[in-house]
């Protein structure tokens, strides 16, 4: 006789004619307590097999489970994943464009430790580029945003931006500037379609180190910064070395302000150039450059 049909007969006796049994499988719990009543002793076996038989059935059908698409781009490197959670904390929407374009151009994607919180960043601003998201994360990692109910949107347009061919790091669709028109017309450069040339690059050094753009040059030299080519890297360098006070007869906010516009110029280059390195595993091959308070500059 089993232990529930000992329960049973139990019950229909009456515990005054039969003992509460003892024997407890060891799934049905703990031991009872001696000195429960009988009566109560019954039903509370009587509640266990009832728990026991419910949670160890198995369902009648289960459909199988959604199983993920395969990886088939290999996941971007240690050191580029490092510079990602710099841009992730805080989210740096632009900077984060920019990573996800490099690691697609390189043939690399996001690892999945990272596709929530980029999830989470693509679902409240749309200025996070959807075209590099969705090569970034792969068809995996689209996959894995289409799960959550609450990103239906995002993932919807993200599948609709799979097969966006990504552009080139220069925009084909620009024009050819020269350094005179750019000298006339600062923002020209935005639009240039042809590698820089050394006079090129020494116009926009010029514009900004003159103070001329004011307010608006910390946002210029970063946006020029994405687009300056990493090659002439040392030209900011030889820039920077010349600029002295007696050059130029600026203010002192005139002048903190050309220093935070080629700070900011230089920050972007240089995440450039680490993250060339980090996709790539080539070595950076020019020291940083540093720059100075304005009067430490010989």
């Amino acid at each position: 006789m089993s232990v529930w049909e000992d329960v049973v007969t139990t019950g229909l006796i009456g515990t005054d004619r039969r003992a509460v049994p003892d024997g407890l499988p060891v799934s049905w719990g703990t031991e009872l307590d001696q000195a429960t009543d009988p009566a109560h002793a019954v039903l509370s076996l009587a509640a266990r097999h009832r728990a026991v038989t419910r949670a160890g059935r198995l369902l009648q059908s289960c459909p199988p489970g959604a199983v993920a698409p395969p990886s088939r781009m290999p996941v971007a490197s240690r050191a580029a994943h490092e510079i990602l959670v710099r841009l992730l904390s805080p989210p740096q929407v632009d900077l984060l464009n920019l990573w996800l374009a490099a690691a697609v151009r390189h043939d690399q994607r996001v690892s999945a430790a990272y596709w929530t919180p980029l999830a989470m960043l693509a679902a409240r601003t749309t200025e996070l580029d959807r075209a590099v998201l969705a090569k970034g994360l792969g068809e995996r990692g689209i996959w894995f945003v289409e799960q959550n109910p609450q990103w239906a949107r995002l993932a919807k347009s993200l599948r609709s931006h799979a097969q966006d061919e990504i552009p080139p790091e220069r925009d084909a669709s620009g024009r050819e500037v020269t350094a005179e028109a750019v000298r006339a017309r600062p923002d020209l450069i935005m639009s240039s379609v042809t590698e820089w040339s050394n006079e090129l690059t020494r116009a926009v050094l010029d514009i900004i180190a003159s103070g001329q753009l004011q307010q608006r040059g910390v946002r210029y030299a970063a946006t020029v910064g994405t687009r300056l080519p990493l090659q002439h890297y040392e030209q900011l360098r030889l820039a920077v070395q010349h600029i002295t006070r007696r050059e130029q007869s600026l203010t002192p906010a005139g002048w903190r302000s050309v220093r935070e516009a080629l700070l900011a110029m230089e920050r972007m280059v240089w995440l450039r150039m680490e993250m060339r390195s980090a996709f790539s595993g080539e070595p950076i091959m020019v020291r940083r450059l540093e720059i100075p308070p304005w009067d430490e500059v010989p």
